[in-house]
């Protein structure tokens, strides 16, 4: 199961289709949560149990018992207890929000990003039964990002080394593996 925390999600139909979740195929492998009270906190924890993948809004708004927002001391104190209950079942989690800095090594995602690609790795997941994050990250065609990612780095790398020493760079040898198998 993967689950989507975002406080911001009723927003998202004005930019990107997501009225797709709302199928029974991604509701089986996928579950958003936008509003969410403190008294919903023990079920979401619950639900953890079968998560492999967490994905919250960076700067995820929470509400007490009656739906007012909480103070930002409380919400910072039970959003670092959600977010350490995951660390500490070892849930794989992706972080998301607007103008945040894309970097799959440390699983951020500008939020756009995040919802464009969403319905690709939903795909992904049912078809293969495995969750595939660099999908969330570069598109449904990854695999050639990465390819050409990898071309990039060796040729930066052939502009700022000696030539004598392109034999006994791992950069290099891994670009030229990929030009030349």
């Amino acid at each position: 199961m993967i689950i989507i925390i975002d406080d911001t999600f009723v927003e998202r139909h004005k930019f990107h289709d997501v009225s797709f979740l709302e199928e029974d195929c991604y509701k089986r492998v996928c579950s958003v949560f936008s509003i969410i009270k403190t008294t919903d906190l023990a079920t979401l924890i619950n639900e953890l149990a079968d998560c492999k993948l967490f994905c919250n809004h960076k700067t995820i708004q929470l509400y007490n018992k009656e739906g007012k927002p909480l103070n930002n001391n409380d919400n910072i104190t039970y959003k670092e207890s959600l977010i350490n209950k995951v660390l500490n079942l070892e849930i794989r989690r992706v972080e998301f929000s607007r103008g945040l800095e894309t970097n799959f090594s440390v699983k951020q995602i500008d939020k756009d990003l995040f919802y464009s690609n969403l319905r690709s790795f939903l795909d992904y997941v049912i078809r293969h039964g495995k969750i595939e994050e660099r999908i969330l990250f570069y598109g449904f065609e990854f695999e050639e990002q990465e390819k050409y990612s990898t071309i990039q780095n060796m040729m930066m790398r052939i502009r700022s080394i000696d030539v004598d020493v392109f034999h006994n760079d791992a950069t290099i040898t891994k670009g030229i593996s990929l030009l030349y198998p």
